[in-house]
């Protein structure tokens, strides 16, 4: 009698303790998925003056080799200092992204 009793108390424990491994076990995955921007060339004069004036404080002494406007009204600038390539992209507001 004593040996079942112990049993059922085993089998008791066991059964109240799946539910939470199999919570504790539980894996998430998060994706994220993004577009593609497709960037267009353009000048240095129809850059906006929040873009330039972005540039021109946080970026002295950086030279503007190419401007690309993309579809999703941001603008990637290529510059280079000191023979180091780089890439820079704002919001037409001015605020950096990238």
């Amino acid at each position: 009698m004593k040996k079942l009793m112990i049993l059922s108390a085993a089998a008791m424990a066991i059964f109240f303790a799946m539910p939470q491994f199999a919570e504790a076990t539980t894996i998430q995955n998060n994706i994220t998925v993004t577009q593609a921007v497709k960037y267009t060339e353009i000048t240095a004069a129809t850059l906006p003056e929040a873009v330039s004036a972005a540039f021109a404080k946080d970026y002295a002494g950086y030279a503007i080799d190419k401007i690309f406007q993309g579809d999703n009204d941001t603008y990637k600038l290529v510059v280079r200092k000191d023979g180091v390539s780089s890439e820079l992209i704002f919001t037409s507001k001015g605020e950096l992204v990238k």
